[in-house]
């Protein structure tokens, strides 16, 4: 299990200098709460569950909460061979805007 781990800071311009994928670990209603921008949302459950659906020539930036999902989540995606970033302090760490998103769409 290789990962380089980063600041949740510096999430949004690591993803534009490694053109990565943002992926959002936390289950959808929280995800629909408030994401960082450009973030997917992939639950830990269902990474853990093998329903993984991430392209494998990406960089892939995890986030969660508070950073526990995350390392699962960087830990389960990098033994599959995923090239992975891990971000630390989670959500509640991020400085950022967030983007809400309704349920119903």
């Amino acid at each position: 299990m290789r990962f380089r781990n980063i600041n949740i800071r510096n999430i949004v311009n690591e993803a534009f200098y490694t053109s990565g994928i943002i992926v959002d670990v936390r289950d959808r209603e929280e995800f629909a709460a408030g994401h960082i921008p450009m973030a997917i949302n992939l639950p830990l459950e269902e990474i853990q569950n093998g329903k993984i659906t991430l392209p494998r020539n990406k960089v892939i930036l995890v986030y969660c909460e508070t950073g526990s999902r995350s390392m699962m989540a960087a830990s389960i995606l990098s033994s599959k061979g995923y090239r992975v970033i891990n971000t630390v302090g989670g959500l509640k760490e991020y400085r950022g805007s967030l983007t809400k998103k309704s349920m119903l769409t």
